[in-house]
């Protein structure tokens, strides 16, 4: 078979699959470096010092007796000595208002979480407060009108929009794009939701989220613990 003329050839252009590349190398770099994480219902050491050691944003501890993953604050205390970065979050959901300000004092919390459904009417109290407001959907869909979160926003510092009382996937939020997209803007948004791994990236980048909340959980024995899926995860978002 005879050679064609070199000026035939047509030339080798890398340039479209490096553009690729490097856009998406962009993307994750961008995604690792501002995404917030909150670690949430902390209830041991394992997972403390597990997510510290990922650089989280937030640990949080129901300090909430009588509910499911509550933690006695002392041994929130004791723990909190064996970790440093992350903001130490005291999570309460029918706490009175009062009381909450009161263990935010008492236990030096960093910050606290309250829940919109039990404590939205009474934000103000918590004057300067850093304040996460949890607000939690179910099947019904989400409790809130848009006036509603737009006042609860002049009072908190970030919302945590809790799906996992639902099935839910990335088309759930994508029917409803520009809808959820201006929810989310009102204030940084954590997502806790039951979400493929895969699709973290491209939700949190679609649809403006500041980031994602995950869920600590029970050792297998003491100090043992499997972290394969929550690993999994933070790969995911370059997280490593």
């Amino acid at each position: 078979m005879p050679i064609a003329p070199i000026h035939q050839i047509a030339p080798f252009n890398p340039l479209p699959t490096f553009i690729k590349l490097t856009t998406f190398i962009k993307l994750t770099t961008f995604i690792k470096l501002t995404t917030q994480i909150k670690a949430s219902r902390i209830a041991h050491l394992t997972d403390a010092r597990y997510f510290a050691a990922k650089e989280v944003d937030y640990l949080g501890f129901n300090l909430e007796e009588g509910t499911e993953g509550y933690l006695d604050p002392m041994y929130m205390k004791a723990i909190r000595e064996w970790v440093e970065g992350p903001k130490i979050v005291g999570e309460f959901q029918q706490t009175p208002i009062r009381v909450v300000v009161e263990a935010a004092a008492f236990f030096g919390l960093d910050v606290v979480q309250v829940s919109a459904k039990n404590h939205g009417a009474q934000l103000a109290e918590l004057g300067d407060l850093e304040v996460i407001l949890a607000i939690e959907i179910g099947h019904d869909g989400l409790p809130f009108t848009l006036t509603e979160l737009q006042g609860f926003a002049a009072y908190v510092d970030v919302f945590l929009f809790n799906f996992l009382q639902t099935n839910i996937s990335k088309s759930t939020f994508y029917e409803q794009l520009n809808f959820w997209k201006e929810v989310f803007a009102l204030r940084p948004s954590l997502l806790q939701a039951n979400l493929p791994t895969s699709d973290w990236p491209e939700v949190l980048e679609t649809l403006g989220l500041a980031g994602l909340s995950l869920v600590g959980g029970e050792e297998e024995q003491v100090g043992v613990k499997s972290y394969d899926e929550i690993e999994a995860v933070f790969e995911s978002l370059g997280r490593i």
